[in-house]
């Protein structure tokens, strides 16, 4: 009779099918059985699985694991998201009873829980750990966080094993643990002292601790400082960047970014000053330099500018109908911007870097026939005159008309995308 409601149930259904097992799954009977969702202890921000908060020593790691316990054995509310309580675990393996009594003073109310618990040893992976924490869940089976602090604290000596092969196959326990008890299982560990431009390659260890962690906490908190950004990311959540504020040992939470907001935080305003300029002039040509004394920006490298513009085009560029192309020449990278309002092809395709065909001085050409030079601030493709500076009449006028004619050559076809038309910076060649 047990067998039979046992395997009526959805969930134990695709257990039977073979899939949570380790073995194959058909995909139709995946899409036709009901699996439960993901498990939220904060909703957003922390899921049941395996977890990884990463910090410089004494950044306040330890400070923020305790107050996030507490939180979750009440009940209420952690940075604006609401959270059931829920009993609690944590191993505070670098503390002692008296350590932790007196942080509790200060952040505990007149009551404290009864739900959150406190251990201060424990065996190591594969040394009793899983055994302990697996009798913890069996009496207390409403668990839903057990807290590991500090990662290195249950790590055995693995000779003759990789560092890579080691740290997955300690976090491929740690999970498999997780995983089995549908419970958070969050691991407090250090950063290197060593920068890196992604923040997350600064985690100590080998790349095999962040590739088994479902989710990771990345607390970066300049030394002395009250503020500290706490970077979140994960395989059941869009990334954000929370923005904290220590106030009385408690992080509270001043702002949150999303990942987009952070990559439009991201783009430099000059960018955004140049595309609005050549948005008005309708077409531009010219060097780095010469665009950024045209459009009145300041403080700006060339260099430092045609990188970010090549990083950020189509976010600011393209999405304003502005096509470019450039072209190394003797002298310098030649710049080409125009505008496609009124054409019909909305190809996403708009931006062609064009090679070097030439080590001659650059006589740039439209259809064979010279260009004018111009001057300190550039040229205007459509009209042939150099530019004014930004904020003279000539340069502040009506945009130009990119379908008027130059001289007597024909008209350009501005608008059509640049693998159909001749290539205007290299006569003779198309620019697909």
């Amino acid at each position: 009779m047990n067998n039979h409601k046992k395997m009526s149930d959805p969930y134990s259904t695709a257990c039977c099918a073979g899939n949570l097992h380790g073995g194959p799954i058909d995909a139709d009977t995946l899409l036709a059985t009901p699996l439960p969702p993901v498990r939220w202890l904060i909703p957003g921000l922390l899921p049941a699985g395996l977890s990884l908060l990463a910090g410089a020593s004494k950044a306040g790691k330890s400070w923020l694991c305790l107050w996030l316990c507490l939180r979750l054995a009440q009940g209420g509310s952690v940075w604006n998201r609401p959270v059931q309580p829920q009993t609690v675990l944590y191993l505070c393996l670098e503390d002692t009873l008296a350590r932790v009594q007196a942080r509790l003073f200060r952040l505990a109310d007149l009551t404290v829980p009864s739900r959150l618990y406190f251990q201060t040893q424990c065996g190591g992976i594969g040394a009793g750990l899983e055994l302990q924490i697996g009798r913890f869940l069996g009496q207390h089976p409403e668990t839903g966080l057990v807290v590991i602090d500090t990662l290195q604290k249950v790590r055995t000596a693995q000779p003759n094993t990789g560092a890579y092969a080691a740290d997955y196959q300690d976090m491929t326990a740690l999970k498999a643990l997780a995983d089995r008890h549908n419970i958070g299982l969050l691991l407090v560990h250090h950063l290197r002292k060593q920068g890196a431009a992604d923040p997350f390659q600064q985690i100590s260890g080998s790349n095999g601790l962040m590739g088994a962690a479902d989710t990771i906490w990345l607390l970066q908190r300049p030394r002395m400082s009250d503020t500290a950004r706490l970077l979140v990311t994960g395989r059941d959540m869009d990334s954000c960047t929370l923005h904290l504020q220590a106030e009385d040992c408690v992080w509270r939470l001043l702002e949150e970014e999303s990942a987009e907001e952070q990559a439009e935080k991201a783009i430099p305003a000059y960018l955004r000053q140049a595309a609005e300029f050549v948005r008005r002039a309708g077409c531009w040509q010219g060097t780095a330099t010469e665009l950024l004394a045209a459009a009145g920006i300041t403080g700006v490298q060339p260099t430092q500018f045609a990188r970010k513009l090549a990083e950020h085009y189509y976010p600011v560029f393209a999405a304003q109908g502005i096509r470019y192309e450039s072209r190394r020449t003797a002298a310098a990278r030649q710049m080409r911007f125009w505008c496609d309002g009124n054409d019909d092809d909305d190809s996403a395709d708009l931006v062609s870097h064009i090679p070097q065909t030439s080590s001659s001085p650059s006589s740039l050409s439209q259809g064979g026939a010279e260009m004018s030079p111009g001057n300190e601030h550039g040229l205007c493709v459509a009209k042939r005159q150099p530019f004014a500076a930004a904020g003279d009449a000539a340069g502040t006028g009506s945009a130009p008309n990119p379908r008027s004619r130059v001289g007597a050559e024909e008209q350009l076809p501005i608008g059509q995308l640049l693998a159909h038309r001749p290539n205007p910076l290299c006569p003779g060649e198309g620019t697909a």
